[in-house]
């Protein structure tokens, strides 16, 4: 409700552009996790184009863009297969989600982190980001992210690997 109510108060052009850096953010997310699965290059493309949008963004606004940023790059060191600088970046956006209080985003970031950790068979450390995606998530309120993290516990636990 507050957010509708904010979002009234924006000019049309300004509310596009917000909306046009988050569309930047969640399509990134998609199409370096699509990359990783498929290895077309077109959605390796996108998701660093996403990035460099994201990186630019974050010299502007530290503050709303610097976790996604951070998370965006995290996904494309695990696609290039370098786990230990996705490993300590996935942190870092949790961190910087945590610090500015999105904690929608940081419920995505620990979320991501704990599938990279599944995936690269952590699977104590991933079961602990799960969880704490579960939390962040009931927090803010989305129970139906609570559902389906819920549901890929249960596929983790009836499977011996997962790609997502």
């Amino acid at each position: 409700v507050e957010v509708v109510k904010l979002s009234e108060k924006l000019p049309p052009s300004q509310m596009k552009r917000a909306l046009e850096y988050i569309l930047f953010f969640y399509q990134g997310i998609a199409a370096i996790c699509l990359a990783r699965q498929t290895h077309d290059p077109k959605w390796r493309i996108m998701g660093e184009e996403a990035a460099a949008r994201l990186s630019r963004l974050e010299s502007v606004s530290s503050w709303n863009f610097e976790n996604k940023s951070i998370l965006l790059q995290a996904e494309l060191h695990y696609a290039d297969g370098d786990l230990g600088l996705a490993d300590s970046a996935y942190k870092a956006s949790i961190k910087s989600a945590h610090k500015h209080r999105f904690i929608h985003e940081e419920a995505l970031a620990y979320e991501l982190y704990g599938i990279f950790c599944y995936e690269n068979c952590l699977d104590d450390k991933g079961l602990t980001q799960l969880l704490l995606a579960i939390d962040r998530y009931k927090q803010w309120g989305a129970m139906k992210k609570v559902a389906e993290v819920r549901f890929l516990l249960e596929l983790v636990d009836s499977a011996d690997e997962i790609y997502i």
